[in-house]
């Protein structure tokens, strides 16, 4: 049985997705286009383009700035990906690089976007570090990205009379 069992399993196409390199274009803080592809950056989730948080009562475009943080780590270089993934449609999740700097991790550096739930939780220590820094969303009062996209949101505080 175990022999007829290999046997099939041999027979089974492999799939692997070979490296794509090329110049990025930010989509929102998690997700570039390399060389026609739409990627998703593996373990991390960032806000969407148009969720807002707040500071101090004020509105804070969280989602464009993410997306500008990431943009300006991908800015002139080749991004190198391998992906790891697929999702419906054709969209890749892969672990990307610009040189040597992995793109997941500094986007979590910068609090610009945050470990995904459910990941390996490869980038734990570095969130860790970046929310007692208070960088990016760290600083500001924010619904994770899964929670929004679940409809939550945060409302501004009335102006003072």
């Amino acid at each position: 049985m175990r022999g007829m069992l290999a046997m099939i399993l041999i027979g089974l196409p492999t799939f692997a997705w070979a490296e794509i390199v090329g110049p990025a274009r930010a989509v929102d803080g998690d997700t570039i286009e390399v060389a026609g592809r739409t990627i998703d950056l593996a373990g991390i989730d960032a806000p969407e383009f148009d969720q807002l948080c707040l500071r101090g009562g004020g509105i804070v475009a969280c989602g464009v700035i993410s997306r500008s943080q990431l943009a300006d780590l991908t800015a002139g270089v080749a991004v190198a990906c391998a992906p790891s993934g697929e999702r419906a449609g054709g969209r890749l999740t892969a672990r990307c690089t610009a040189g040597d700097y992995d793109l997941s991790e500094g986007m979590v550096y910068t609090g610009w976007a945050l470990e995904a739930p459910g990941s390996a939780r490869r980038y734990r220590r570095v969130q860790e570090r970046s929310r007692e820094a208070g960088r990016g969303l760290w600083g500001l009062e924010f619904v994770t990205p899964w929670d929004w996209r679940a409809g939550k949101r945060l409302a501004p505080e009335p102006a003072a009379k």
